[in-house]
């Protein structure tokens, strides 16, 4: 298979961003005069630029047009991303912005915005540059900002040709030829038409792509765009060297390399060298060739210009191999590879990859050559699956039928006025009726959950009534106990102490000791005062030695001393807990043992009540036991919860705060 060159080393110029575009606002005819001057400037040198610059600013800057100074530092911005002074170039950006922004000039502070996002996503892989830039395009489309609507429309199909994404590149470039022209908006019809025929020439649509570079350079030049005009004519030298036209292509560079040299552009200067060696190559003057290429990689490497650089090396080393200085090839070539893993660009890589297979089949090394050989087919194959000449000419046709659509639209526009006039009075009625109906539902909404927010109040404050009526009734219940018959129980037993001779009297005396211990216990049972005196740690530890004694459950527990330092009330309701859940394993759980556990972190308490009995039931699941434990949770504030396991444990966790 013969490798055909100029249709896989030859470089194209996308149009990378073109800064210099017409973004003049309409201020007073001497400001617009100014701004056109200092505009023309940027594609001269430094001292020229600053100098017209340093008029307008002055003059603008005793206007009532003051916005006019983000234009021009805008300008300055745009030399400065130009000559690769990038950190000058994005100070001038934010000034601009922010000079726009004060001064509410919205298109140049959006159209600074563009630019930083750019040079953030040139210097920055990791940069959300697309979602930024559809975020724009949509708050252009909403401003009507047809000019920036159309700017990050080319944009973003530059960025699909990053990503080697070209059909989705040709769709965005045919939108906004049909946009920018349906919009009569200056500039960017060319610069679609460029772009667009470079994805036809990709596609291998030489003449069509053609049709779009001529069309495209007669538009550059009608509105003196002598910057755009160079890109085009950069990229129908192309064309030219794909027909064997080589002296129509040669006089084509001269005058891109004079342009390009006297505007200080190293892009387009090195672009036109690599093109130029290219030229000289075919035409089989491998030593000019040389000559021009090296020039080229000396600008690039420079400016660090890695995705032009990776074409340089591509066709300096076409050139050493014609020359068959093989060695010399290989290391150019690594070089290639190296930077088109960072670029990641797969027409560079196929291109690495055919390069080495010819380098290795020359040095014999036909193992590696097949391997090398096989990449170049796969990658090849996957750019084929990337773009389809015949689905490109399907948009074209779809885009030509769009645009006399939207001319057609344009003369229908006055005629459906009226109709729409009394469209948008329909549509206020129903609105002023749709928005009386959502209010009456709002109100509706609002009354209804204020309600149920107040039911759920008055439940809860019952609960709390209701849990604090029933401390008190056991408390007075235990203070009878205690007090009244619990005495008088005393007393009985003092005056029977008298018969101890009797037999059957110590009987009975040891009896009534048995009712006056239950009695004690009882009113403890009722209210716990021991809990004011011995604190927490200890009633529990009480608690856990009158269950196991009683039950002959194994008992344990883990408890913090900052718990004492909790309210009695608090410590209190932890108690009861406690006790209704102790008392639930005992009746109901068939376990043989228990865990009570109570840490503190930051003031946060977490009390963990665990056995390995059977679990809850259903009925116990909606019992007031239950019911009661989180009635308790919610007066101290805390969260509780229960994991019950059929057969296996029941655990309760409750977590609240001091």
């Amino acid at each position: 298979m013969k490798f055909k060159k100029t249709k896989n080393i030859l470089f194209v110029i996308i149009s990378w961003f073109l800064f210099n575009h017409g973004a003049l606002a309409q201020y007073c005819p001497e400001i617009d005069s100014l701004i056109i001057e200092v505009k023309e400037a940027t594609f001269e040198d430094s001292i020229q630029l600053f100098n017209k610059g340093k008029k307008a600013l002055t003059i603008i800057s005793k206007s009532k047009f003051k916005d006019a100074i983000s234009e021009v530092y805008l300008y300055y911005g745009n030399y400065f991303y130009y000559i690769r002074n990038v950190e000058r170039a994005n100070l001038f950006f934010e000034k601009a912005k922010l000079f726009a922004s004060n001064t509410g000039n919205k298109h140049i502070e959006t159209l600074a915005k563009i630019r930083l996002i750019y040079i953030n996503n040139e210097f920055n892989e990791k940069a959300p540059l697309e979602q930024d830039l559809l975020n724009l395009l949509l708050e252009t489309k909403q401003s009507k900002d047809y000019a920036n609507y159309a700017e990050i429309l080319n944009l973003l199909g530059i960025i699909k040709e990053s990503k080697n994404d070209l059909q989705g590149a040709a769709e965005l470039y045919l939108e906004g030829i049909v946009f920018s022209e349906s919009h009569s908006i200056p500039h960017y019809p060319a610069v679609f038409k460029n772009n667009l025929g470079l994805i036809k020439l990709y596609a291998k649509q030489i003449d069509d792509a053609l049709v779009d570079f001529e069309a495209g350079l007669k538009s550059a030049n009608k509105e003196n765009d002598k910057n755009l005009a160079s890109h085009i004519q950069i990229n129908i030298c192309l064309i030219y060297v794909q027909k064997n036209r080589i002296k129509e292509a040669l006089a084509i560079f001269e005058n891109v390399i004079n342009y390009a040299r006297t505007n200080n552009h190293p892009r387009e200067l090195s672009t036109a060298f690599i093109n130029m060696s290219s030229a000289f190559n075919n035409s089989n003057n491998q030593d000019i060739a040389i000559s021009y290429i090296d020039s080229a990689i000396v600008v690039l490497q420079k400016h660090n210009l890695n995705v032009e650089l990776t074409k340089a090396y591509i066709v300096k080393t076409d050139v050493l191999i014609t020359l068959k200085k093989n060695d010399e090839a290989s290391k150019t070539i690594a070089l290639a590879e190296t930077l088109s893993e960072k670029t990641n660009n797969l027409e560079d890589k196929a291109s690495c990859k055919y390069f080495r297979y010819l380098i290795d089949n020359a040095d014999k090394k036909y193992q590696s050559a097949l391997n090398n050989f096989l990449s170049y087919q796969k990658l090849k194959d996957s750019l084929q699956q990337k773009i389809n000449g015949r689905l490109i000419q399907e948009l074209q046709l779809k885009y030509n039928v769009q645009k006399k659509e939207v001319e057609l639209e344009k003369e229908k526009s006055n005629s459906l006025l009226l109709g729409k006039k009394n469209q948008e009075e329909r549509f206020l009625k129903w609105l002023s009726i749709g928005i009386s109906l959502i209010v009456l539902i709002l109100i509706v909404g609002i009354i209804s959950y204020r309600y149920s927010v107040k039911t759920r109040e008055s439940q809860a404050m019952f609960s709390r009534q209701l849990i604090q009526s029933v401390e008190q009734d056991r408390l007075r219940i235990s203070m009878d106990l205690h007090d009244d018959i619990g005495q008088s129980l005393s007393i009985i037993k003092a005056k029977i102490s008298h018969f101890k001779n009797d037999q059957d009297y110590a009987v009975l005396e040891t009896d009534l000791s048995s009712v006056i211990e239950q009695t004690r216990e009882i009113s403890k049972n009722l209210y716990p005062s021991y809990l004011e005196k011995i604190g927490l740690v200890r009633s529990v530890a009480r608690l856990t030695e009158g269950i196991q004694y009683s039950s002959k459950l194994e008992c344990s527990f883990d408890i913090s001393e900052k718990v004492e330092d909790l309210p009695l009330e608090t410590k209190t309701h932890i108690y009861r807990i406690l006790q209704e859940c102790s008392n639930n394993t005992i009746k109901h759980a068939q376990a043989s043992a228990l865990k009570i556990e109570i840490t503190e972190h930051n003031n946060e308490f977490h009390l963990i009540y665990q056995d390995n009995g059977i679990g809850l039931n259903s009925k116990q699941k909606n019992g007031l036991g239950l019911l009661s434990i989180k009635e308790r949770a919610k007066i101290i504030n805390g969260v509780v919860s229960f994991e019950t396991k059929t057969n296996l444990s029941f655990k309760l966790t409750l977590k609240f705060n001091a």
